[in-house]
């Protein structure tokens, strides 16, 4: 069944927050605080699809952060905001571990959560090094 276009960026954001928080907490407090949380208690997201991206980086974060310091040489990882290495995390992921995943689909919802999250420059950014997969 294919999920909503909704359903699926509010994933993505449950999944940004948690590895923005973890920046600063451990996974389990991050995790317990998030789902007692009245913001993602009333946001409509999938768990599969949390869980999926979620512990898929987790678990190939070195690799995926290999390449975020190939894509943008000139930005160390400790530069880059939380907010936009994280955005650059998910959409990596699932560029390429998520079978299926449309390229400009997956680059147009990380823009969104730059513009959503990030600051005035982020979605350029993070618009930027993506786009450089695609080269």
């Amino acid at each position: 069944m294919q999920l909503s276009i909704k359903v699926r960026h509010n994933s993505r954001i449950v999944v940004l927050c948690c590895l923005f928080a973890e920046s600063y907490a451990t996974t389990d407090e991050i995790y317990v605080k998030m789902l007692l949380s009245e913001e993602i208690e009333d946001l409509k997201f999938d768990n599969a699809f949390y869980y999926e991206l979620y512990n898929g980086i987790k678990r190939n974060l070195s690799e995926i952060d290999e390449l975020i310091e190939k894509l943008a040489p000139e930005w160390p990882l400790d530069n880059i905001s939380k907010i936009d290495l994280n955005i650059l995390r998910i959409g990596i992921y699932e560029l390429k571990y998520v079978g299926g995943s449309e390229v400009k689909v997956v680059i147009n919802e990380a823009v969104e959560l730059a513009k959503e999250f990030g600051s005035e420059n982020s979605s350029k950014f993070v618009n930027g090094v993506l786009g450089s997969i695609l080269n």
